[in-house]
């Protein structure tokens, strides 16, 4: 998904459990939800910054029309699967592009620190940092939130000229690898060539062109 790839790219790595540095824990799973308008997406992802691999699986509509995808990327190998279980499909492409962890840009600024909730009861409050930038590869201008503790994201509003705003939230995340078959290539791929050569963006974005 072209939008949904700009948006993991602009937000992946690890360093601290304790305080958002810059950098978020290396072994997440949760949920995403997108929207822009036009685009409606919602699904699971499971992220692995040691091995430097991700899972997607995701549905939505864009212009209408349904769509639906699971990608397993392993960036050290550089192979990106694209399953199709409901119709016992494995498309097994070449992957070009290097992994980006997820992260608070080094170039991004500072904006403010807030509480989402109150703090007048015990853990009815949520503290987080927003920062907003311009990634320097995609040129797409974002404002990002994560949360004080931990680093893990919350929200993103990006910002592109092919796209328009778009809006992502980060939900249901947990710490660690919950499925440890997760990035393990189902029995339909082991006879899957390589078709050809693929990027994370292209390889996103092909499920709803």
């Amino acid at each position: 998904m072209h939008h949904n790839t700009k948006i993991c790219k602009l937000l992946i790595n690890l360093k601290s459990f304790y305080t958002c540095v810059s950098v978020s824990p290396p072994l997440l799973v949760g949920s995403i939800a997108m929207v822009n308008g036009i685009l409606m997406s919602a699904g699971q992802y499971a992220y692995d910054a040691v091995s430097e691999q991700i899972r997607f699986n995701d549905y939505g509509t864009y212009k209408n029309r349904t769509f639906s995808f699971d990608f397993l990327m392993q960036f050290k190998q550089g192979i990106v699967y694209e399953i199709d279980s409901t119709r016992s499909t494995c498309k097994k492409f070449a992957m070009k592009s290097s992994f980006h962890p997820m992260r608070i840009p080094t170039n991004a600024k500072f904006l403010s620190e807030i509480i989402l909730g109150t703090t007048s009861i015990p853990q009815m409050g949520l503290q987080i940092t927003t920062w907003e930038g311009e990634d320097a590869e995609t040129k797409a201008k974002y404002v990002l939130t994560f949360t004080d503790y931990s680093c893990l994201p919350v929200s993103a509003v990006i910002y592109t000229k092919e796209s328009g705003w778009i809006t992502v939230a980060f939900y249901n995340q947990l710490l660690g690898i919950q499925d440890p078959m997760a990035f393990v290539p189902p029995a339909l791929c082991e006879t899957a060539v390589v078709e050809s050569t693929t990027d994370f963006f292209r390889a996103l974005n092909s499920k709803h062109t």
